[in-house]
């Protein structure tokens, strides 16, 4: 019996040392799993901060980038002057006859070209026929709200004697309603804006052209103006094609214009 108990005790202090010396404790083990955490966590803020950001910061810095860049360009904000208006302003609006009789309404400005001189291009009431005018024979007035208004000196009856007008069909860019809406090429770097309007003044001569670069789109009421003298229009077999001859320079000079979207 003697024996037996020694061994036994034996046993017990065996397993009793075993318990100090052996595994970590649950709060030892809790301890160094946070430690380990930490040093991992640490170790990606760091790694973040010195190999860049993840995408979604990219974007947004790229983003960022590109708002610097734009607000880096100054451009003079320009105003219609006196006898200027949008040819968006005038197409749709009825046109008044020599008699004070509204006989029809604009239908699109046939643009000068060469030696040929701009048009009114009138229909001849509710979806007659059409027929040009020139701005020798007609005027433009403004209303009380500064809209554009068409007078002929022509009566009705002289209206319908004039020779129909047709279109081929094809856009080669003799009508305002062709320019605007059609993207254009930039010569400097082949990258398209888009035509939104034209000013005009009121013996039909166009002043500006009217564009939105592409990124503010139609969105905004942000645009520029450009010479139409520096639109270039190549004719082929089919639709014809522009091209804005600007340099970059030029390009990032052009006067801005507030488009009203209403």
């Amino acid at each position: 019996m003697k024996r037996l108990f020694l061994t036994t005790s034996a046993a017990a202090l065996m397993l009793g040392a075993a318990a100090c010396s052996g595994a970590d404790t649950p709060t030892q083990t809790a301890q160094t799993e946070s430690a380990t955490m930490t040093e991992t966590a640490t170790y990606d803020r760091d790694y973040t901060s010195e190999n860049g950001m993840t995408g979604d910061m990219d974007i947004d810095r790229d983003m960022e980038d590109r708002e610097i860049e734009r607000a880096d360009i100054e451009r003079a904000e320009y105003t219609l002057a006196s006898g200027e208006f949008l040819t968006s302003e005038l197409i749709g609006e009825d046109v008044t006859d020599a008699n004070g009789k509204e006989v029809g309404e604009v239908e699109d400005v046939l643009l000068a070209s060469g030696t040929m001189q701009p048009m009114l291009v009138i229909r001849d009431g509710f979806a007659g026929d059409l027929h040009t005018v020139s701005f020798d024979q007609a005027s433009i007035r403004f209303d009380e709200e500064n809209e554009p208004e068409a007078y002929m000196d022509l009566t009705e009856e002289m209206l319908d004697d004039l020779q129909e007008f047709e279109q081929d069909g094809l856009n080669d860019y003799r009508l305002a309603s062709e320019m605007t809406g059609t993207n254009v090429s930039l010569a400097f770097n082949d990258k398209d804006v888009r035509i939104t309007d034209l000013i005009m003044k009121s013996d039909g001569q166009v002043k500006y052209a009217v564009v939105s670069d592409g990124i503010v789109d139609a969105v905004t009421e942000e645009r520029m103006l450009i010479d139409p003298a520096k639109i270039l229009i190549s004719q082929g077999d089919g639709d014809g094609s522009m091209v804005i001859d600007l340099t970059e320079q030029e390009y990032a000079s052009a006067m801005s214009f507030t488009a009203d979207l209403d």
